[in-house]
């Protein structure tokens, strides 16, 4: 059996993400937009599928999504396995 997979909206997606002030998104936001955890985002991030950067130079801080980031991200993938 595969792994559960999210299809997203990309319009949809697009529309919230540029409605939201500034240039980086939290990953709470990114989890929101996307409808999944922020454990997932953090996973998607370390396993540098999502490219984020941390506020700290010691990577103790909080970490930040570039909407563009974000938009490459849904671009390149139709669906993405949760797992």
């Amino acid at each position: 059996m595969s792994a559960p997979c999210k299809v997203w909206n990309e319009e949809s997606i697009s529309k919230q993400v540029e409605s939201m002030q500034g240039s980086n998104l939290t990953i709470y936001q990114v989890a929101r937009i996307l409808q999944v955890s922020h454990i997932t985002v953090r996973r998607w991030i370390k396993s540098a599928k999502l490219i984020a950067w941390n506020t700290s130079d010691e990577g103790t801080g909080r970490w930040r999504v570039q909407k563009k980031s974000l938009e490459e991200f849904l671009q390149e993938r139709s669906c993405m396995n949760l797992d």
